[in-house]
C-alpha cells in the first residue's frame, strides 16, 4: 500500500504533527507499506483563479507556475492520501485548504477523476472541548469530497489539544497508531477492508 501523508500545519512539530507521527509509526508495522510524507507549507500552491473551472475542463491548469504538478504526481502514485491539520474555525488550515481546492485539477469534462479508487483519510486536532470541536464539520466535508471525487473515505481521528500548544493525549496517540496500522493494509477506521 502506497500512502501519501500531507501535513497541513504551519507548525511542523505541533499537535497535528504528533498525531501524524503516531499514525505513521503504525503504518510502518506493515513492511510492505510505502510512505511518503510532505509538509504542504514547504510548497508553493496558488489559489484558484478567474475561469479556473473552465481551464480545468480544458485541461489547462498548467498555466499557473506553482508546485501543484509535482504534488499531483505524488497523489497519483498513492493508494491512500492522509491529511493532517489543526482545526481553524471548523476547517483545515488555510494552506491545506488551498491544496484541496486545487484537487479540482483532477476533474475530467465527464466528471470522472484521476483520484477515483484512492483512499482518503484525515487526522485533526482542535482547541475546543469534544462537545464543540469543529472536527465533525471537517470530517463531513472531507467525506463528501471523497465521494464526489470517487475516492473511498477511510475515516478520521481527531483529538483535543490544549491551547498552550502542548498535550499528552495517550488515547488519541494510540488511536492514531492503530489507524495507521489499518490504513497500511487498506482497512478503514471501522475495520473494513476497502482497498
Amino acid at each position: 500500500m502506497k500512502i501519501l501523508t500531507v501535513h497541513g500545519s504551519p507548525d511542523a512539530k505541533g499537535n497535528s504533527a504528533k498525531l501524524l507521527n503516531a499514525c505513521i509509526e503504525g503504518m510502518k508495522k506493515n513492511k510492505d507499506a510505502e510512505i511518503e510524507s510532505i509538509q504542504v507549507y514547504d510548497y508553493n500552491v496558488e489559489a484558484v483563479w478567474k475561469d479556473y473551472f473552465g481551464d480545468v475542463m480544458k485541461k489547462q491548469t498548467d498555466k499557473i507556475k506553482d508546485d501543484m504538478p509535482a504534488l499531483k504526481k505524488k497523489m497519483l502514485k498513492a493508494d491512500i492520501i492522509l491529511l493532517s491539520s489543526p482545526i481553524y474555525w471548523y476547517q483545515m488550515s488555510g494552506k491545506l485548504k488551498l491544496f484541496v481546492d486545487r484537487w479540482t485539477d483532477f476533474i475530467n469534462p465527464d466528471f470522472t477523476t484521476a483520484l477515483k479508487g484512492k483512499g482518503l483519510a484525515l487526522l485533526s486536532t482542535h482547541g475546543g472541548s469534544h462537545l464543540m470541536n469543529g472536527s465533525d464539520y471537517l470530517q463531513l466535508a472531507m467525506c463528501a469530497t471523497a465521494d464526489f471525487l470517487g475516492m473511498t473515505w477511510m475515516g478520521a481521528i481527531d483529538c483535543r489539544a490544549r491551547m498552550n500548544d502542548s498535550w499528552d493525549d495517550g488515547l488519541s496517540v494510540e488511536q492514531a497508531r492503530l489507524f495507521g496500522e489499518k490504513l497500511s493494509t487498506g482497512v478503514n477506521l471501522i475495520g473494513q477492508k476497502v482497498l
